[in-house]
């Protein structure tokens, strides 16, 4: 019996003394070979962001702005037709579309003096005819926001578009921005018909400004159909607002060395005595679409409240 104790104590012991001799051999198991990600930046100078208008639920044309892709003119140019071709970007704020037929392509586009050619297939032409003149307005509009495009020609299989598809009406071979945009017609004679363009806000999840150009029987300067227009306490357009108070009064204005002076009551101020942001917008581009000045200053009486400069508008 106690040979047999003994015996056992011996193979218990032996089993011990391997074990250990096993653990021995083997590397240190602790988590000593820590992930040591090798952090890269990309640094992507492809991506800038430039105006694109898109078509809204209410059927307007709001200033949107957008990542695009490429640094030179053509290349921003194909981006902005792809983004307001339908179902092409993705990336749109929620309540935008584009309005190109989503069969659209653009065959070739060339840019010389300040024009860019635009080439596309005939799918072009499948626009419904309540949106032919919106997407013209909006190819206009967002194309001539690009640095140095002056006007656009757009070409349908290599022929110039000499008109609208449907209602026919004739489009010139280069296209600027007096095509307009949102036009809206509140003249009640023929004669003396005079054309303003006028900024409002859009809200939808974010703050829009919308242009619509106004065709009217009103001789006084621009801007004072400008102000008139945005202090009204009924505005047109539905779902078009303007957070000029109704109060608000132009007093004077000059424009002196592409500078616009605009003198206010004191009405254009809130009730904490600022002026919003909202306003101060919606004037500077108004201002900015109608006349050929690059800083608009805000006075209150004679007190300058704040300068805008057509390079640093949003």
């Amino acid at each position: 019996m106690l040979k047999q104790k003994a015996l056992r104590k011996i193979l218990v012991t032996t089993f011990a003394v391997f074990i250990l001799f096993v653990l021995y051999l083997i590397p240190d198991i602790q988590p000593t070979n820590r992930l040591n990600p090798v952090t890269e930046v990309e640094y992507v100078d492809e991506l800038n962001t430039n105006v694109v208008y898109l078509l809204s639920n209410d059927r307007y044309l709001v200033k949107a702005h957008l990542l695009l892709e490429g640094n030179d003119t053509l290349s921003k140019a194909k981006s902005i037709v792809k983004t307001l071709t339908i179902n092409q970007n993705k990336n749109l704020p929620s309540g935008f579309t584009g309005i190109i037929p989503e069969k659209t392509i653009l065959e070739e586009v060339t840019f010389d003096k300040g024009i860019l050619t635009l080439n596309f297939n005939k799918e072009l032409l499948s626009i419904d005819a309540d949106l032919e003149e919106r997407m013209v307005e909006a190819l206009v509009y967002s194309l001539t926001s690009l640095d140095g495009v002056e006007g656009i020609t757009i070409r349908v299989e290599n022929e110039v578009l000499e008109a609208l598809p449907h209602r026919k009406k004739p489009l010139s071979s280069i296209l600027t921005t007096d095509f307009g945009i949102n036009k809206v017609y509140e003249f009640s004679q023929k004669d003396d018909i005079h054309k303003v363009v006028v900024y409002y806000l859009l809200e939808n999840d974010d703050t829009y400004y919308v242009p619509v150009t106004k065709y009217v029987n009103d001789s006084r300067d621009k801007i004072e159909i400008i102000i008139d227009n945005l202090s009204s306490s009924y505005i047109y357009q539905p779902n078009l607002t303007s957070f000029l108070d109704r109060e608000a009064s132009l007093l004077n204005y000059e424009i002196s060395d592409g500078l616009m002076i605009l003198e206010f009551n004191d009405h254009l101020f809130d009730g904490n005595q600022k002026v919003l942001e909202e306003v101060l917008y919606t004037i500077s581009y108004s201002v900015f679409d109608n006349y050929d000045v690059n800083e608009v200053l805000f006075q209150v009486g004679e007190e300058s409240v704040f300068k805008q400069l057509r390079t640093e508008l949003p």
